[in-house]
């Protein structure tokens, strides 16, 4: 036999052996348990309720996910942990929360690991009112932070 022949056949069967050992590790992980997908926290606008309660606590940043400032809101039906976003862009549009306010809130309840959270849209208390995320759900204090971001990079163009 010639030795092209001889290259033609080992090769062949090289790789005919890989898509072989291929074939069983696939089979190999569609047999395996699977796991749940993480779950993101996505705001449904659609899903959107009104609550209205007393603050129990604030904490300007939480440890819990998402990080923030949270609330801990009595209500009706019992106490819940609403997500604000951060404690900086509250500070900044003169939003402040003590124990015992009344307030009341627009947002999507949503679940994570840790249990379910509720995230605000916008908050008001007495007669003032916070829009702290856009009608999709997207946190404004991000966006915000971006602009300013921008804005005192062009400062700094300027000044040059």
């Amino acid at each position: 036999m010639q030795m092209a022949t001889r290259v033609r056949i080992v090769g062949f069967f090289s790789v005919l052996l890989l898509l072989l050992s291929n074939m069983v590790w696939a089979q190999q992980l569609a047999d395996r348990p699977r796991q749940p997908p993480m779950r993101t926290l996505a705001y449904d606008a659609t899903q959107e309720t009104v609550v209205e309660g007393t603050v129990l606590s604030y904490t300007a940043e939480s440890a819990t996910p998402p990080i923030g400032a949270h609330l801990v809101l009595q209500t009706a039906s019992g106490a819940i942990d609403v997500h604000l976003g951060a404690a900086r862009f509250l500070q900044a549009n003169n939003f402040s929360l003590a124990t015992g306010d009344s307030v009341r809130v627009v947002g999507v309840s949503s679940e994570t690991r840790q249990g379910a959270v509720f995230l605000v849209r916008v908050i008001q208390k007495g007669g003032q009112s916070l829009v702290l995320r856009t009608a999709n759900g997207a946190p404004l204090f991000v966006a915000r932070t971006r602009a300013l971001g921008a804005q005192k990079a062009q400062q700094q163009e300027g000044a040059r």
